[in-house]
């Protein structure tokens, strides 16, 4: 990791109260708040530093080299950015280029970012980096994007692999006999539980599936609308068992009508 951030490294600076350094990062923008008419606070999922926060100034002016619409959520910015010793709000000097990820008009996949969006904010805190985290957000808003067949079971792929990550993937022991998948123990068990925190074999054959089957393929598993409902409320229950959701998903509502 140091090797890495060297790479990075634009300059440093040195003022006896905090030492600072300029890198060369990426970073995808989970959140922008409005702080003043021209400036705004950016919190972003980058590649170096883990989830960080930013004050951007002078965005909202006519002439401003930086654009507002470049902190779209779930934009990828490459860009040069501060880190110091200290806890403070780091700042962008330059942005090199700006990709967004959403797809104008079409509902179903921006219904489908908006969800994943605000899972990840509520997810992840300010901590280390994970290079492998940023490149699994980049490689699966990527395939979204251009997926050209229906996208329906794409977000409940995407929270499967993506506990993976936060360390709580399900157990790959489905057979026959172990047909049940436990919610609560996250994996597969031959028998009903004894508290209400399962799913039926159907079910969780379909997590089964899911968790076997790439991104780019997984509607190739078929799950009815009411079915998917239904595991969509359970991966969310699955989240919040394991303590990586302590609050509900506002975007939920928006998600259950796709």
């Amino acid at each position: 990791m140091k090797q890495l951030l060297a790479r990075h490294v634009v300059s440093f600076k040195d003022n006896g109260y905090f030492k600072q350094m300029l890198h060369r990062i990426s970073g995808i923008v989970l959140r922008t708040t409005r702080y003043t008419d021209n400036s705004s606070i950016v919190r972003m999922y980058t590649d170096c530093f883990g989830m960080q926060t930013y004050m951007v100034k002078g965005i909202h002016g006519r002439l401003s080299k930086v654009k507002a619409n470049y902190f779209s959520n779930l934009t990828l910015l490459e860009m040069i950015a501060t880190k110091t010793d200290k806890q403070r709000l780091e700042s962008i000097k330059e942005i090199t280029s700006a990709y967004s990820y959403t797809v104008d008009f079409d509902p179903v996949k921006n219904s489908i970012y908006f969800f994943l969006n605000e899972l990840i904010n509520k997810t992840i805190q300010e901590g280390e980096a994970d290079q492998g985290l940023f490149d699994y957000f980049r490689h699966a808003f990527e395939v979204l994007k251009w997926k050209e067949e229906k996208a329906v079971n794409f977000h409940l792929a995407f929270m499967l692999q993506y506990s993976r990550y936060l360390g709580f993937y399900p157990s790959e022991n489905y057979t026959k006999e172990n047909m049940y998948f436990d919610l609560q123990e996250g994996f597969f068990i031959s028998e009903y539980p004894k508290h209400n925190h399962f799913l039926d074999a159907r079910l969780s054959k379909h997590i089964f599936d899911l968790m076997s089957t790439h991104l780019n393929e997984c509607e190739r598993v078929k799950i009815s609308n009411s079915e998917r409902k239904v595991l969509l409320l359970s991966l969310i229950d699955y989240y919040k068992l394991h303590r990586f959701l302590i609050s509900d998903l506002i975007s939920l509502s928006v998600l259950e009508q796709v």
